[in-house]
């Protein structure tokens, strides 16, 4: 191709947000909406100004087909896409995560509440046990006692 058809490789600009070049400084569908979502997040977005100028500087510059700049247009915008997928998965992990540990929290407080209460239960059901046992053991001892008596009774009754 001829110099006439070439020009400059667009410069390059990355911050937080990501990579804010378009290439040939045309957008592409839906480009301009998201370097209007970047501009509202980072009011440095559209100032390129604060890129190293040393570094700019000392790197050949290459030149590049219409077609070639856009493509590297195209690149920046798919990677820009694929951050902001990249950093909405990790809002949903996250809220997943918060979510789950909200269901763990419950199920944990669940478990507690019916070990408390069949804790109480098993401690009422255990005094009870134990009354009633102590109430059976004295009740044997007096059924002994009348035995032993009826037993002595007619033992008096047979030597007579």
């Amino acid at each position: 191709m001829t110099k006439a058809r070439q020009q400059e490789m667009p410069r390059i600009c990355e911050n937080e947000v990501g990579l804010l070049s378009s290439g040939d400084n045309v957008a592409t569908e839906g480009e301009e909406k998201e370097e209007d979502i970047a501009s509202t997040h980072n009011p440095t977005t559209r100032d390129c100004e604060s890129v190293d100028h040393s570094q700019s500087l000392s790197n050949d510059i290459e030149q590049l087909t219409p077609y070639v700049a856009k493509c590297f247009g195209h690149l920046e915008t798919l990677r820009k896409r694929k951050r902001d997928q990249e950093e909405q998965v990790e809002a949903l992990v996250e809220e997943t995560f918060g979510h789950i540990e909200a269901i763990m929290q419950e199920i944990m407080r669940g478990l507690q509440e019916r070990h408390a209460a069949s804790h109480a239960q098993f401690v009422s059901t255990d005094y009870e046990l134990t009354r009633s046992l102590r109430a059976h053991n004295r009740t044997e001892k007096k059924l002994k006692m009348v035995a032993a008596i009826l037993l002595h009774e007619e033992g008096d009754l047979e030597l007579e």
